[in-house]
């Protein structure tokens, strides 16, 4: 009978996004991906427009600023803390619910009932772009939280293809448990779609708090908090190519050379696998993905990411003669422990293989000019691994931009860009080796690429 809202005053506007255009980055504002949005600034390196984008996103009071590093791919998503949470609660002294961001004292809405303030907030989340919300019960002892639409799709996470456009204001949960923009992503796989969190197979403790973190080709990926506590994510073979044997055959020759060097302390470790309905893999995923951290982390700690980057490396070579891939941000788990920082890396180019084997891998950044015709060479993840030490010293990402990067990995347009940043200039020349086209003018081995780097910073 009271239920009301109280948000006239309350100041509403859109993301920023930083998006690259030829050598210039611009600060625009977010119109649901369309790249209409006003143009508030253009800086020469992207972490000028960082720097302009934060200033500009805590004046004006906007929500969150998307660093694109792609059309399809956002590097790095910076959330205002005026944003970061908004509560359901009830408050005693009106006898009524109330929705109050966590950095406010005003509420947006005042209702009679719990389940009235939850639908309040859930608008005022999705109008407003609060990162986060939680509901609490009425003793304020336990609490339901829900994520802003761009975590529940998870689009910072490294290898998620995805229009902008479709990430529009209703991302609502569907029956199965993915995002309706998830849906909207599949693209061919609509028709399929993805395993539901019950088909997987896998000990899940439980499959209601299971997320869909990428639901595009013939691997899906998954999150799931695991049974000791800690984290987990999934690799599993799409439903519409269960039954091709070249992807199982691929799949399980992949999942086996992981699965012997999964003792490494830097090799990321596997919980389970198994291959009904189809073949998947759970390993461990504790912390953030270096796609998300990365260039945040402080530049010492980067040199020690690289440096247990080399010893997983070192561990898959120790139990195959085979070549090594897979070493992509997206792949590699940093967490940290006081002042010290793990690194695992997980997947070993399972992905990669599989999808060669359907045809329809796509290069990023961190692929060697080779794999571009399916192919390895025993200094392929040479050529990874500086390609990751080119992205965290330069902050930006190796090779030439291209809107056909396939062509320019092809075309051998693979050399940095600029100098590594001036703390480690002389480091340029020995990724710039790594970073070779030919696979025979690289360091022989990545052993021999971090000991020329040593040498150098």
């Amino acid at each position: 009978m009271f239920d009301r809202t109280m948000e006239a005053n309350v100041p509403q506007h859109p993301p920023l996004e930083i998006v690259k255009q030829g050598r210039v980055w611009l600060v625009e504002a977010y119109q649901q991906g369309t790249r209409e949005g006003d143009t508030f600034s253009t800086h020469d390196s992207q972490i000028d427009a960082v720097r302009a984008a934060k200033t500009r996103m805590e004046a004006d009071r906007r929500p969150c600023t998307l660093r694109w590093d792609s059309p399809n791919s956002v590097g790095n998503l910076y959330w205002n803390p005026l944003f970061e949470r908004i509560d359901v609660r009830f408050d005693e002294l009106l006898d009524a619910w109330t929705v109050v961001p966590e950095r406010g004292t005003c509420a947006m809405a005042v209702c009679e009932s719990r389940q009235t303030a939850c639908d309040a907030a859930k608008r005022i989340q999705r109008d407003y772009d609060f990162k986060h919300l939680r509901a609490y019960d009425a003793e304020a002892s336990d609490f339901e939280t829900r994520d802003h639409r761009f975590l529940r799709y998870d689009i910072t996470s490294s290898g998620v293809r995805f229009d902008p456009a479709n990430v529009e204001e209703a991302a609502e949960p569907v029956e199965d448990g993915t995002d309706a923009t998830a849906k909207a992503d599949a693209g061919e796989e609509r028709a399929v779609g993805p395993m539901s969190p019950s088909q997987l197979g896998a000990s899940i403790p439980d499959v209601t708090k299971v997320t869909f973190i990428d639901t595009n080709g013939v691997i899906h990926r998954y999150a799931t908090p695991w049974g000791d506590g800690t984290d987990a994510e999934i690799l599993a073979v799409s439903r519409k190519h269960v039954e091709d044997p070249n992807v199982r055959e691929v799949f399980e020759r992949w999942l086996s050379r992981w699965q012997e060097a999964t003792d490494s302390p830097s090799v990321a470790h596997i919980h389970e696998s198994g291959v009904d309905p189809g073949q998947w893999v759970a390993y461990a995923a504790d912390g953030h993905t270096l796609a998300s951290t990365g260039t945040d982390l402080p530049v010492e700690t980067r040199l020690s990411v690289i440096e247990q980057v080399v010893d997983a490396v070192e561990a898959v070579e120790a139990v195959s003669s085979l070549p090594v891939c897979g070493v992509h941000p997206g792949n590699i788990h940093v967490q940290s422990s006081g002042t010290d920082w793990s690194v695992t890396v997980a997947n070993w180019g399972l992905e990669w293989a599989t999808r060669r084997a359907v045809g329809t891998h796509e290069s990023t950044s961190f692929t060697a000019p080779e794999q571009v015709d399916g192919r390895l060479t025993s200094t392929t993840a040479v050529y990874q691994v500086g390609a990751l030490a080119y992205w965290l010293l330069a902050e930006s990402l190796p090779g030439a931009v291209s809107e056909n990067k396939q062509g320019a990995l092809g075309a051998g347009d693979v050399s940095p860009e600029r100098p590594v940043t001036p703390l480690y200039r002389d480091a340029s020349d020995v990724i710039e080796r790594a970073l070779s086209t030919d696979p025979d003018d690289r360091y022989r081995s990545v052993p021999a690429f971090r000991r020329a780097l040593r040498g150098v910073v």
